[in-house]
């Protein structure tokens, strides 16, 4: 998964220490913990300064600059409202990696985060990777009688909505049952065009679930093999075979190929006119190497998911966007999803926001952020009942085999990923889906695999819907049996 998320973490016990403790340990780990939920629960910028440059690895301050740390602490607060430490357990015999609850005090609801820490001298902080919250952790919250689950997602959706936190649309769904389903904020703040259930709202890295369904697709249909060689579809006006011969299709959906992200700082310093079509995007691909020898590691990969679009091209004989249009939107009754030219007068279609506080309105629209169209790797529109109609058809076996599901579904290699869907194991037990998380943009859809539960949360605001749909997670874990 997408590293740098929300915001806690703690350490570690010895062997005969109980499970889960309630409150870091003394120490260099226990000090970084508290100085992380200080960054996120402070609103001083001095002392986020403070903190990251003593409480995080070299490493990660190269990676994460001054500026977007303090900016992450700064919406991670707004998002949450604060978070609080329930919980820690680590995750691996030497505590280099810890497991950690915490709770939100907007929803109220648990969020899962792992951490990870230098093995030697002052154990700072490498990493923050968030998810759901662990399987360990069911027992940490009060039983809530199934019927009374809508009425509390409710409740939460309403405290996002009445902050303005949350912009956007939720659904959550038992069985292909609606039980909840709400829209708030404004889809539009020029003209106060409100946002309904039926609002198209941007996905983000979403998209990246239909590509890897389109792969399967045509994996079953004999037009391609996850052990092709990238070669083998894109040729070397894409990338050079030295690059390309070593990287299979599977390497590409599980995001271990070792490419990078083309939306770099090329892509961001030019006009977002110019990409309409996946070929149009080979000068931000053009010279671009594996960080790793492709297999061996994983590493989230937007240049990875934008060439299984290429695969797709070349093995099915029609544009990307004709084929996810035929194969996976249509015959699961998506009829309001697409990749839209933003030129386009779509109708109901939402207009992302980033919070901006030090601006005259509050908040900066990200038209000139995102791009032109949506691509293989992300940026397409959907609404909440299309995403439910996508879930539906794939656990139908609509769209691939039971067979292409659990190549999509299985962890491998453990590292919260399957192929195109995220692979969670959560007290609420095991969730397949995506986010999607852009200026502007926060998006995810749960499919509860052994619980009949499907949950989607689309917002037009920075972060709103990754805190919500996790405290719709915590909800979820509360309620006994299937």
């Amino acid at each position: 998964m997408r590293r740098f998320g929300l915001a806690l973490l703690s350490l570690c016990l010895s062997g005969a220490a109980p499970a889960f403790a309630q409150s870091p340990p003394a120490g260099p780990v226990g000090d970084h913990v508290r100085a992380y939920v200080a960054s996120v629960n402070s609103a001083d910028p001095t002392e986020m300064s403070n903190i990251r440059d003593r409480d995080f690895s070299e490493a990660f301050n190269k990676q994460v600059s001054l500026r977007s740390f303090q900016r992450f602490s700064r919406n991670q607060r707004r998002a949450t409202g604060g978070i609080d430490l329930v919980a820690v357990r680590p995750a691996d015999p030497t505590a280099s990696r810890v497991e950690v609850v915490l709770k939100d005090r907007l929803y109220g609801g648990l969020h899962g985060l792992a951490l990870e820490f230098e093995t030697t001298g002052e154990r700072r902080i490498t990493s923050v990777e968030p998810g759901a919250t662990p399987a360990w952790s069911a027992e940490l919250a009060s039983p809530l009688p199934a019927k009374a689950l809508a009425a509390s997602i409710e409740r939460m959706v309403a405290r996002g909505c009445e902050s303005d936190v949350f912009s956007g649309a939720v659904l959550v769904a038992k069985d292909g049952a609606v039980l909840v389903e709400k829209a708030c904020g404004e889809a539009n703040r020029r003209y106060h065009a409100r946002n309904t259930v039926e609002t198209r709202f941007n996905l983000g890295s979403m998209n990246k679930m239909f590509t890897a369904v389109a792969v399967l697709q045509l994996v079953e249909a004999g037009k391609v093999s996850l052990d092709d060689p990238l070669s083998r579809y894109a040729d070397e006006t894409w990338l050079p075979r030295a690059v390309s011969d070593p990287i299979t299709v599977r390497q590409l959906l599980t995001h271990t190929s070792g490419l990078g992200n083309y939306l770099g700082d090329r892509f961001r310093g030019s006009s977002r006119a110019l990409y309409g079509q996946l070929d149009d995007y080979k000068p931000l691909v053009q010279g671009e190497a594996p960080e790793f020898k492709p297999g061996t590691q994983y590493a989230y990969s937007n240049t990875g998911m934008l060439m299984l679009g290429v695969v797709i091209e070349k093995a099915s004989g029609v544009s990307y966007f004709d084929y996810v249009r035929e194969h996976i939107y249509k015959p699961a009754g998506m009829t309001r999803t697409d990749s839209y030219p933003m030129d386009q007068p779509v109708e109901n279609l939402a207009v992302g926001y980033v919070y901006a506080p030090d601006q005259p309105y509050g908040w900066r629209e990200n038209t000139f952020d995102h791009t032109f169209r949506g691509s293989p790797a992300g940026g397409g529109f959907s609404t909440v009942g299309d995403l439910l109609r996508f879930a539906t058809a794939l656990q139908a076996g609509k769209l691939v085999s039971p067979a292409g599901l659990k190549t999509l579904w299985t962890d491998h290699p453990p590292n919260g990923y399957g192929a195109g869907f995220t692979v969670q194991a959560s007290a609420a037990g095991r969730i397949v889906g995506h986010d999607g998380s852009f200026a502007g943009i926060s998006s995810q859809l749960d499919i509860y695999l052994d619980r009949g539960y499907v949950a989607v949360a689309l917002s037009n605001q920075d972060a709103g819907a990754t805190t919500l749909i996790g405290a719709i997670q915590s909800e979820v874990a509360r309620v006994a049996g299937p």
